[in-house]
């Protein structure tokens, strides 16, 4: 997870999966997952959501994105089969992005927000504010 981001960016969440063995530098938070329930790639795809950012941007007004902040996202309690469906687009984005870096997802990326907002029960006049639409 990006560790510091710009209060006026567009997307200000920024995370991807690390190899095992992996480490990258100080400007990077890690998010350990393990006995939560929840698949990686389904954490991943709920975090790097609209929604989340969108409420990320709300209750967040300086450059860090610290992970106390993060600990307190209103993650749904989801069991591991309704997990799947946002972890298999998570994998198509991966696969197509390591394939080539430059790849257009956004209709994976659109999915993602669909199941998402489903997750968190919002209306259709709740999503136009969360995508700036109102």
């Amino acid at each position: 997870m990006q560790g510091i981001t710009g209060v006026d960016e567009k997307t200000r969440l920024k995370m991807t999966l690390v190899e095992p063995g992996v480490f990258c530098g100080n400007s990077v938070n890690y998010i350990l997952i393990e006995g939560t329930g929840l698949e990686y790639k389904f954490l991943l795809g709920l975090l790097n959501s609209t929604i989340l950012n969108w409420y990320f941007k709300v209750f967040s007004t300086n450059s860090n994105v610290n992970g106390y902040e993060v600990d307190n996202f209103p993650i749904p309690d989801i069991s591991q089969l309704n997990q799947k469906p946002i972890s298999g687009l998570v994998d198509q984005i991966l696969t197509a992005k390591q394939a080539n870096p430059q790849a257009d997802t956004r209709a994976w990326e659109a999915e993602i927000d669909r199941l998402v907002y489903a997750l968190y029960g919002l209306t259709p006049a709740e999503i136009a504010i969360v995508e700036g639409r109102a």
